[in-house]
């Protein structure tokens, strides 16, 4: 298991507060907008088996580092699968970029090493 940064250990609580994962909380109401559909490959996620590749991820799209109004901002939260989280995301977060090309194979983010 990879360590986090004292940073990160400081903010972990947020992810207990009800606010958040309550029964009535962003991660659910973010489920629910997105009809528990992953935003990345379409597939259908699931609750309740978190290590299973369609478990349901409420994936942060700006990361919050800490920030409670971004952490709380359901328009900052979008429903993904675990595989998608765990290898695609996972990749454009490392990479500074998102993953993907149009028709011509041309890079569609303009962040992109090509598109600079």
């Amino acid at each position: 298991m990879a360590r986090r940064s004292p940073e990160a250990a400081q903010y972990r609580a947020l992810y207990a507060d009800p606010r958040w994962c309550g029964p009535h909380g962003i991660r659910k109401q973010a489920f629910l907008r997105d009809l528990y559909t992953c935003k990345r490959c379409d597939c259908i996620v699931i609750e309740g088996n978190r290590h299973h590749p369609q478990a349901a991820v409420a994936h942060h799209k700006v990361k919050h580092r800490g920030d409670p109004k971004l952490f709380f901002d359901l328009e900052n939260v979008e429903t993904v699968c675990k595989r998608d989280h765990d290898t695609l995301i996972q990749r454009e977060e490392a990479r500074g970029y998102v993953i993907g090309s149009d028709i011509n194979g041309r890079p569609l983010d303009p962040q992109h090493p090509w598109n600079r």
